[in-house]
């Protein structure tokens, strides 16, 4: 459900830009050499075809915003609840169990070969 929701949302953000870009501005947009050919309701001032579907998708937006805020606010879920993650163990964790099963580290190897010098 979230989602298609968000999915819808991702498609009416793209769709407004776009629908923003298209719409004919006061010195002429992308269409402006259209004249009225692109109005709704005929050349009487009517709003043209841009601004309804501009309209339409902000309610669009507007409606899966507010979807979208009511399922993430309906999970209990947060990161400060999960607590503190579990790490690596650190090295003196890892040599004292080397050390008890007999395995024998490589510092431990140079410091036992190496010659005593006097």
């Amino acid at each position: 459900m979230i989602t298609f929701i968000a999915t819808v949302h991702i498609l009416a953000c793209i769709a407004l830009v776009v629908l923003v870009l298209i719409q004919d501005s006061k010195g002429g947009g992308v269409f402006s050499s259209q004249g009225s050919s692109s109005s709704v309701l005929g050349a009487t001032g009517a709003t043209t075809l841009a601004s309804t579907l501009t309209k339409i998708v902000s309610v669009i937006l507007m409606i899966t915003f507010i979807t979208l805020a009511a399922i993430s606010s309906k999970s209990n879920k947060s990161v400060v609840d999960s607590g503190i993650p579990q790490t690596a163990p650190n090295q003196t964790t890892a040599n004292a169990a080397a050390v008890t099963s007999g395995a024998v580290t490589t510092t431990e190897a140079a410091t036992t070969s190496a010659p005593a010098s006097k």
